[in-house]
């Protein structure tokens, strides 16, 4: 019958929405695991450039206590900073607030669609038995 027709395929509709759904929030689960992941391989990397600057610090606060000219220059080129290699970038591809804002959309555009599917199937007033 056309009552039972309908609630199947609008049964197979909320499946699939629901399955989108999943889909959605296990990539979101993936994309923020890797976020956090690089935050945390460039915290570490920092932390070790920090421990270097600190180093490298302490090296040069004790040459510059030095009086002896030459040791001073032999020893300058050991201390030398050659600067980070790496620069402090954290990105991603997209944003969780395009999700969101997509996902938004796709709600608006699925409830825009679905209002003017009924509107056609039942145009006003003969869904209700109005002719």
């Amino acid at each position: 019958t056309a009552m039972k027709d309908s609630e199947r395929i609008f049964t197979e509709l909320i499946r699939s929405i629901e399955k989108h759904c999943s889909e959605v929030t296990q990539l979101i689960r993936d994309q923020e695991r890797a976020a956090v992941s690089r935050a945390e391989e460039q915290l570490e990397r920092l932390k070790k450039e920090i421990d270097d600057l600190r180093r490298r610090n302490a090296e040069l606060e004790q040459l510059s206590l030095t009086d002896d000219h030459v040791y001073f220059l032999q020893s300058l080129p050991s201390v030398s900073f050659s600067g980070s290699s790496e620069g402090f970038t954290v990105s991603s591809h997209l944003t969780f607030g395009d999700v969101v804002k997509s996902v938004s959309q796709l709600r608006d555009k699925l409830q825009q669609f679905s209002s003017e599917a009924i509107e056609k199937i039942f145009p006003t007033g003969t869904f209700l038995g109005y002719h």
